[in-house]
């Protein structure tokens, strides 16, 4: 017999809810669970225990008591936006999409449930769905912050970048403080080409959050961008110091240190970014082309065999592959290597074949000559 099965499941259910207040969720889950011993068919008792078990990370348990909630009230008071929010942090995002419109449905007027729709669509990278989502989310809440920062990212996702450093200069009315925001904005001018700003933005956001690693590298690659090689290797050096395992500082390292003609420094960087990560194809890639440089082409070879093993399509992979057939003097096997990178990318490896010095000695062979007739 429970301890609590003389208490009245109204009294039990009020002491959960103080629990769940309280974060203490183990006391609520006991809570709960005695009042639907009491009464089963106690609706919003079966809801709360759904968001505990999620707290539990107990998720399909959790679900079934949302969908036990709901069958006995289909109108519970956020009854479907909670279930949206238990399938989204469980990663079942079209099953929280399907929620989310069903709490749309019953409260037309409830930002939460339009912002929600939104992340989840985001996720979908269905960005231009989700853009409407966060306008109608902020028609009732126009304070919410985090909603313009969300249109922020989807608008910068599908490419709208002036909108969205419109959406993120209104966010950072409302939240001027917020190191993720700064961060956000930032991405969205790094996008954008627009280095600058982008460099002040990431200075602001490691300003006001000191240990936000991606802030620091991203700085790295603006000014890297910015021909400030070694003040973006400080950058990165900054990032790994906070994080020592961070592959992408790593890598970004060593690209700064090949610029700089530090090419033993930069093998080396790179070999630390594997040690992290052995399937960063970036870095593997990034090797091959700087053990080319040195004149190591058996290994530089072996290098981008890597990562092409991991991403079979990786255009930059295959073109520096043709760099270094290239200067073997395996012409044929170089010509295709380059074709293949123009079919994967033709935006961006039409104009820089034209113009690439790594590959002058290709300028001669017919098929490549072709090649720049075909793109130009």
């Amino acid at each position: 017999m429970s301890i609590f099965s003389d208490k009245d499941p109204e009294i039990l259910f009020r002491e959960g809810l103080q629990y769940l207040e309280a974060k203490d969720m183990a006391a609520a889950l006991d809570r709960f669970e005695a009042v639907l011993q009491g009464d089963a068919y106690f609706s919003e008792a079966w809801g709360c225990r759904a968001l505990v078990l999620a707290y539990f990370q107990r998720y399909e348990e959790a679900i079934a008591s949302c969908d036990r909630a709901l069958d006995l009230d289909p109108n519970l008071p956020n009854g479907w936006l909670n279930q949206g929010k238990i399938w989204f942090e469980w990663g079942k995002f079209k099953e929280a999409l399907e929620s989310f419109e069903r709490a749309i449905k019953q409260h037309p007027a409830s930002w939460e449930a339009w912002a929600s729709k939104g992340n989840a669509l985001v996720t979908l990278k269905r960005y231009l769905e989700a853009i409407p989502c966060y306008d109608r989310a902020l028609e009732f809440n126009p304070n919410d912050y985090k909603s313009y920062a969300n249109r922020g990212m989807a608008q910068a996702s599908a490419g709208r970048f002036r909108a969205a450093i419109r959406s993120y200069d209104k966010a950072l009315e409302i939240a001027p403080q917020a190191a993720e925001l700064f961060y956000n904005r930032g991405c969205a001018y790094m996008s954008w080409k627009n280095y600058g700003e982008a460099l002040a933005d990431f200075d602001r956001a490691v300003a006001l959050e000191p240990d936000r690693v991606a802030a620091w590298i991203n700085r790295g690659t603006v000014l890297s961008q910015l021909e400030r090689q070694e003040e973006a290797l400080t950058s990165y050096q900054q990032a790994i110091l906070l994080d020592p395992q961070e592959t992408h500082a790593w890598n970004n390292q060593g690209l700064v240190l090949r610029k700089l003609g530090r090419i033993d420094a930069a093998i080396a960087a790179y070999d630390r970014a594997l040690q992290c990560d052995p399937n960063n194809y970036e870095a593997w890639d990034n090797r091959g082309y700087a053990l080319t440089k040195l004149g190591k082409f058996k290994d530089a070879q072996a290098s981008f065999d890597r990562a092409l093993a991991i991403v079979p399509d990786h255009a930059n992979a295959i073109y520096n592959q043709g760099y270094c057939y290239s200067l073997q003097g395996k012409t044929t096997l170089a010509v295709d290597c380059i074709a293949r990178s123009l079919q994967l990318n033709p935006e961006k490896y039409a104009e820089l074949v034209k113009e690439d010095p790594d590959l002058a000695n290709l300028h001669k062979n017919k098929r490549f000559q072709a090649l720049l007739k075909k793109y130009s």
